[in-house]
């Protein structure tokens, strides 16, 4: 009897907490595309990150995002910490209805399909780079200020940026799919706001993952070879 007590409070205990994370916002985590007649819009979030961003098959249009909190009553309050259409938009808070669905999402009105849910590998998440290897191959620290470099991983999904979150000024960034097997990491680039005739291209990578350390070494789109650390957040 006491063992079914037991039981039954371990039960109870984790659909709290299920219930616990699911009102805190979790379940805008992932991946989420809208592929519209003329552009295409992608979602990523992490737990506590967003970007949404919106490019045709050749021409990068725009990004923004930043950190988010989801609201009692269906809504997420985004406090914007990049926009590359709009600078002035950094650093205002915005605040968007959404829902979330069993393979979807609506967000401010527009439906999203989940991009892949079983992506999920040890890249899942937000990481800053905190490391790169000079042309000698010595490497050199970085420490994220205000201006810092971004890599958003979700549902296999990427998206990296490079953003001033004092100033507004924004850099770059590009993104699209990427797989990781056997130490391999390849990306896929479906957008690119530097430059649009690099979309399409696929790059390979090695990858370690350590805990919180992500070490990243290959060549660059450029054809430059480059070694990078970069750190979960």
């Amino acid at each position: 009897m006491l063992k079914t007590c037991n039981n039954m409070k371990s039960l109870i205990l984790s659909l709290f907490c299920l219930m616990a994370i699911s009102s805190a916002g979790q379940t805008l985590a992932g991946g989420w595309k809208n592929s519209g007649a003329d552009k295409t819009t992608l979602i990523l979030a992490t737990g506590n990150y967003i970007s949404v961003t919106e490019y045709k098959p050749d021409t990068f249009l725009k990004t923004w995002g930043g950190k988010y909190e989801v609201q009692k009553g269906g809504s997420v309050h985004i406090h914007v910490e990049f926009n590359s259409a709009d600078p002035s938009m950094v650093g205002t808070p915005q605040s968007y209805i959404f829902k979330a669905k069993k393979k979807g999402l609506e967000f401010n009105g527009v439906s999203f399909d989940r991009v892949d849910a079983r992506a999920q590998n040890a890249l899942t998440g937000l990481w800053v780079i905190t490391g790169r290897a000079n042309a000698q191959g010595e490497m050199g620290k970085i420490t994220p200020g205000a201006r810092r470099t971004y890599k958003m991983m979700a549902d296999g999904h990427f998206q990296w940026l490079a953003i001033n979150t004092q100033s507004g000024e924004f850099s770059g960034t590009g993104g699209g799919r990427y797989t990781l097997k056997d130490g391999k990491y390849t990306e896929t680039i479906e957008f690119f706001s530097r430059d649009n005739s690099r979309v399409g291209a696929e790059l390979q990578f090695d990858a370690s993952v350590s805990g919180n350390e992500w070490i990243h070494s290959g060549k660059s789109s450029k054809g430059d070879p480059i070694k990078e650390i970069w750190t979960r957040q």
